[in-house]
Parts: structure tokens; sequence; C-alpha cells
């Protein structure tokens, strides 16, 4: 029985080690614009692009970005993620619970971020074709209202389950009698 008890642990605590190296992907941005930059919720800072980055796998919600071009408009929107149908069928073979805990929706391996085109293609491989993404009206808007609030030093919160940001009262401007008094020598 021990001994029993002590392999199906080992089989358990394996899986477990597959499933979590699993669900990260290391991932190539691009542009086709040079010295474009890119940010991405939750993953770091604005950073140049091309680049990579590692990014997990998701049970809900959605990587938001901000792709800025030199010139131009930024690009706001969602990246899309593939559902891996295999992580869910082991999952729900082995051990349902780590749909919850890993994550069944990874990101593609290749984004390139066209900012001309307000949009961005993807692959899974380096041979399949290019798939176009357009960021809906409403992709775009809570893209672009999280990363303004954040700029604005808001921080997000949850409102009967559905995210929301708290915003610092606006800061007053100088009226300009204060600006005339704080002035030396006048």
């Amino acid at each position: 029985m021990n001994r029993k008890t002590s392999k199906t642990t080992r089989v358990i605590a394996l899986l477990t080690c597959v499933a979590m190296l699993h669900g990260c992907t290391t991932v190539q941005l691009n542009t086709t614009a040079p010295g474009s930059t890119l940010t991405i919720r939750g993953v770091g800072e604005k950073k140049e692009l091309p680049r990579t980055e590692d990014l997990g796998s998701k049970v809900t919600g959605q990587y938001e970005f901000v792709a800025t071009p030199p010139q131009g408009e930024p690009v706001y929107g969602i990246l899309p993620l593939k559902i891996n149908a295999g992580k869910i069928v082991l999952a729900a073979l082995f051990f349902a619970p780590a749909l919850v805990i890993f994550g069944f929706r990874d990101p593609y391996n290749v984004y390139e971020f066209d900012p001309t085109a307000k949009g961005l293609r993807y692959r899974y491989a380096e041979t399949d074709e290019w798939r176009t993404y357009t960021p809906t009206a409403s992709e775009t808007e809570r893209a672009k209202t999280y990363f303004e609030g954040i700029a604005r030093g808001c921080k997000v919160i949850l409102v009967n389950n559905k995210e929301a940001m708290d915003c610092p009262p606006a800061a007053t401007a100088p009226t300009a009698a204060a600006a005339t008094t704080a002035a030396p020598g006048k």
C-alpha cells in the first residue's frame, strides 16, 4: 500500500511539473515599424521591438497591449490566444483542477504589430500562414482605458466582479496669484 501511494505521488508530482513548465510560452514580438515600443499588461514596462517575452497560459482574462510607433497613433488591443486542446484532454483525464491552476489558453509563438494597419499578425510556427487581427472598438477602448488610467496614477479595483479604475483626484492648477507670490524678486 505504501509503495503504491509513493508511485501515485510521484506521478502526480511529475504531471504537475510538466503542466507548470508547459504553462509558459516564449513569444517573439516583432513590428513592421522599426523603433516601435510595446507594453503588455502584467508583463512589464514599455520596451522596444523586436524582442521576446515569456507569457503564461490564461484561464480567464487577456493580455492587453499598447504598441506605439515612432510616429503616428498608438495601437491598443488584446493579444489573440489559442485554446490548447491537449491541455484540456490531459486535465480531463488526470487532474481537472489543472485547467484552473495552469490555464489552457496559450499565446501564439509569433506576433507582428503593424501600426499602419492598426492591428497585428500572428502565427503558431514559422511555417504557418499569418492570421490577421484588428482590435474591435470595445477591445481598443478597454486597453486604452487601462493604460491611460495607469499613466494617470489610477489603480485597478474590482467592483461587483468587474474591473474599474480608482483614480486620485485631479490636481488643481496653480492660480495666477499663487504663481506671482511664489516667484522671488517680483
